[in-house]
């Protein structure tokens, strides 16, 4: 790739009579464009957002990659269907000095060994002066939505409730990373050190293991062998954290059409916090996001009040019965699966990925760059 982008220059100088002959070129490849008027007012209000390809040595570019260059407006129309693609609101466009909203990948028209260019486009738009914009473009193939994955676009943008399938994204935008993070994953130890993260580990695993055995065992006199029953290394667990300090955590396990919510436990220290909560919010979106619909819980009986709180209801026909010194109540509730649910039509990469990280490429991807390695397959 670094031997192709030696072979092509790139620039954002745009010379009016060379837009005409492109736009005609790339037309017959992808559809109906944008008029030349249009793209060179566009290129007018802000020269970055197009970029011309030529091969070294030709004076002539054979290639383009153009981007609108979006305001918080013009990011809302975009995604609410309000902008116009084909001869875009001036309003919504921001000039060269202004920071955007966003970067919508406007059209790009790169032959040949031209694709190497548009890594050049995008270290522009990684400088300081673009990088908290999100990257946003759109796909309407199988192999164009593998690029985009390769790329690290995200499939799916939230917009005012709603999931619109037909983008792709790198949020980058502080407003959309907070908006974005799932309630299970919203735990860093240097930018958000109070949050909840997908337990991953062997270290957190005993951090799990201590806020369990303070509670239960400590608290509660559960004897070891009933607190850790057999079932912990089968299960999903949720940590929570209020400055990087072990503060609660939560079990899940899933079955075949329910997954059950159990070994809820916050530290005594912390129960004054909205750490149970948020935990049990958590661990909902997780189960929504692998697709469960049915919920499953015991709860002590003087505890119900909490867990009606979030919609479980006692179970039909189920009487109270009674472990480790406690009268429990068998409960459920009725979910939504998450728009975006795990499920066979997901990329495969997005299957490998670390449990409860399913929305940021995982280590495995990285593989992908070894294909050009692997021996052919035999049919």
């Amino acid at each position: 790739m670094h031997r192709a982008a030696a072979l092509v220059t790139v620039t954002n100088r745009l010379d009016p009579a060379d837009v005409p002959r492109l736009l005609e070129a790339a037309g017959r490849v992808i559809g109906r464009l944008a008029t030349p008027e249009t793209v060179i007012r566009v290129g007018e209000k802000n020269p970055d957002a197009i970029w011309l390809f030529a091969r070294r040595g030709r004076s002539r570019p054979e290639g383009f990659m153009s981007a609108l260059l979006l305001n918080e407006a013009g990011r809302s129309a975009l995604l609410d269907g309000t902008l116009n693609l084909l001869d875009p609101q001036t309003d919504y466009l921001v000039s060269q000095h202004e920071r955007p909203a966003a970067i919508y990948v406007w059209a790009s028209f790169t032959p040949g060994v031209l694709a190497a260019g548009i890594n050049r486009v995008m270290d522009r738009f990684d400088s300081p002066h673009y990088a908290e914009a999100d990257v946003i473009s759109t796909s309407l193939t199988l192999r164009g939505h593998r690029a985009m994955v390769r790329r690290g676009f995200e499939h799916g943008v939230w917009h005012e409730g709603r999931f619109l399938e037909d983008f792709y994204m790198i949020p980058r935008r502080p407003k959309t990373l907070r908006e974005r993070l799932p309630s299970y994953a919203t735990h860093d130890p240097v930018i958000r050190p109070t949050g909840i993260r997908v337990v991953n580990g062997f270290d957190d695993m005993m951090r799990v293991a201590a806020v369990r055995s303070a509670v239960y065992i400590g608290e509660q006199a559960c004897p070891y062998d009933e607190e850790f029953d057999g079932n912990d290394l089968a299960a999903t667990h949720l940590l929570a954290l209020i400055d990087n300090e072990p503060a609660g955590c939560m079990r899940l396990r899933f079955f075949g059409e329910f997954a059950k919510l159990e070994r809820l436990a916050v530290r005594k220290e912390f129960r004054k916090s909205r750490t149970a909560f948020e935990l049990v919010r958590a661990s909902v979106a997780l189960c929504r996001e692998k697709g469960y619909s049915r919920l499953y819980g015991h709860a002590r009986e003087d505890y119900l009040p909490f867990w009606q709180h979030f919609g479980f209801k006692l179970k039909e026909n189920g009487a109270p019965f009674a472990f480790s010194d406690h009268v429990f109540v068998e409960m459920l509730d009725t979910i939504e699966p998450s728009p975006t649910a795990l499920s066979l039509r997901d990329d495969p990469y997005r299957l490998i990925r670390p449990e409860g990280a399913w929305h940021v490429p995982g280590p495995l991807e990285l593989s992908a760059a070894r294909q050009a390695h692997l021996p052919s397959p035999q049919i």
